[in-house]
């Protein structure tokens, strides 16, 4: 044991292990962020697509997002498999999130060239229970079932 604590490979890795420690305790190594000192969370945050555009989104709700959808497809008796489909394909297509990419590209997940027989309702971009009404709607209509359309969506990337 000691031969093994006395090869350089030893102290190479545990000086690994304090940087990582230290990345995560502050900005100095031995410090830790105080009160004062902590940045404050942002309101949005960019885009992070690396395009120098500054686009931002809003924080976050994609998981109660995914909670209403889970009970409004339930309420179809989606469930199950049906839901695994829907839940695949949505995490594809949206992520469950709800707001625009500040890019002007609308609504993730809708496509007016695509769905344009099928228009949104005038609250869809403010609503997520809306979009999510609405593409259960869709998915229902066009497809019938949640499988169906994430098959489609498999091969060709449009459901």
């Amino acid at each position: 044991m000691v031969a093994i604590y006395q090869l350089e490979l030893s102290q190479i890795f545990n000086n690994g292990v304090r940087q990582m420690v230290c990345l995560v305790e502050g900005p100095e190594c031995g410090e830790t962020w105080t009160e004062e000192d902590r940045p404050e969370e942002p309101e949005s945050y960019g885009n992070g697509d690396g395009d120098g555009s500054g686009g931002t989104t809003t924080v976050s709700n994609s998981s109660e997002n995914e909670s209403t959808a889970m009970d409004m497809a339930g309420d179809r008796g989606w469930d199950g498999r049906e839901w695994t489909c829907l839940n695949n394909l949505w995490s594809n297509v949206s992520d469950f999130e709800s707001s625009s990419d500040g890019g002007g590209q609308g609504i993730p997940g809708y496509d007016p060239e695509v769905h344009g027989d099928h228009p949104p309702p005038d609250d869809f971009e403010e609503s997520a229970n809306s979009q999510i009404s609405w593409g259960l709607d869709y998915i229902d209509a066009e497809h019938g079932t949640p499988c169906v359309a994430w098959a489609q969506w498999e091969d060709s990337r449009s459901y």
